[in-house]
């Protein structure tokens, strides 16, 4: 946020997204990769519970895309899933499918206390603003 608790930058283009890394991710230890993957498309981390919010332009729409395919046959290589998941019922990760989903999810695991508001570095030249 910017001075006097105003938001900067272009208007609306801001979601969260909530992503868990599911316990066969954790229990291979992908917890990590799968953080950078977020970081490396510019998104940033507001809040952590072994969950994850997210937030960013298009974040909900883009994550779905980079979680890949819900079942592992069909997730595409390059995806969380197609790198990663071995099984329709071990496929790594969950990631909100809306941003009203993401919302109620992000509800039932964060106080809004817990999410962090910060400003990235390299938000605007991420964005172009």
């Amino acid at each position: 946020m910017g001075h006097g608790g105003v938001r900067r930058g272009i208007p609306g283009i801001q979601e969260r997204t909530l992503v868990a890394v599911k316990p066969d991710g954790v229990q291979r230890r992908l917890v990590g990769d799968v953080i950078k993957r977020f970081e490396r498309r510019g998104f940033k981390l507001v809040g952590m519970k072994l969950l994850q919010v997210w937030e960013g332009f298009n974040v909900v729409r883009t994550s779905r895309a980079m979680v890949g395919d819900t079942n592992s046959t069909e997730a595409k290589p390059g995806t969380i899933r197609g790198d990663f998941s071995v099984h329709v019922s071990r496929n790594v990760i969950h990631a909100s499918d809306s941003v009203e989903t993401a919302q109620r999810e992000i509800s039932l695991w964060f106080h809004s206390s817990e999410l962090v508001d910060w400003e990235c570095c390299d938000h605007n030249i991420t964005y172009q603003l």
